[in-house]
């Protein structure tokens, strides 16, 4: 069964060819953020990191499954001296809202005195980054910062600091760039919210 559909090709677009609207699993949602300013705002963030840690190691904490295409992007622009390790976190499951429940597998290497940098697809409740915020912390980096591509700061639900944000964004559920839909709709290169007509 087809869970995702669009009127419009993914491959070979042009500014004229980008879905405004697309279906995925039964759900409409409204392109809000394209690939070009997605591609501006990871710019943006890459050289705030870059300058923030010029000369210094970064492990970079990618949080699947959602940043991989964020994460993907914002590595190649990283300048300075990088490892990358990665945890799967979950809370989401088939629903539009999390469950407060965080599923963490993090199996990654010692951090202890290395400067850390999570990667994260969207922060809104925060619960998941609180969790693997504590569980670094105990291996006493020098450093942990968050960075986040986007932002929903009327959600949170913990006193989580986020330092870079590519962009704060309503309480609106949003797909594409990574983020899914009951693991449909990651594919998308835009980003797009639910449409409720």
């Amino acid at each position: 069964m087809d869970n995702v559909s669009t009127s419009t090709p993914l491959s070979d677009r042009d500014s004229t060819q980008i879905a405004e609207l697309i279906s995925v699993n039964g759900r409409t949602f409204k392109l809000i953020i394209d690939q070009v300013r997605i591609d501006s705002i990871v710019s943006d963030l890459a050289d705030k990191i870059n300058s923030d840690y010029a000369g210094k190691q970064i492990i970079f904490l990618i949080v699947l499954k959602g940043s991989i295409f964020f994460s993907a992007d914002l590595l190649r622009k990283i300048t300075g001296d990088c490892r990358v390790e990665t945890i799967r976190a979950k809370s989401y499951g088939t629903e539009m809202k999390s469950s407060g429940n965080v599923e963490l597998d993090m199996t990654c290497s010692d951090v202890s005195g290395k400067h850390v940098i999570i990667i994260e697809d969207i922060v809104d409740s925060s619960r998941t980054l609180k969790k693997v915020s504590q569980k670094l912390k105990e291996q006493n980096p020098a450093s942990l910062e968050i960075v986040s591509f986007l932002s929903k700061p009327t959600e949170r639900v913990t006193d989580i600091e986020v330092k870079y944000v590519g962009m704060e964004i309503p309480n609106s559920f949003v797909i594409g760039y990574g983020l899914d839909f009951a693991e449909c709709g990651r594919q998308y290169p835009d980003i797009y919210a639910l449409h409720e007509e």
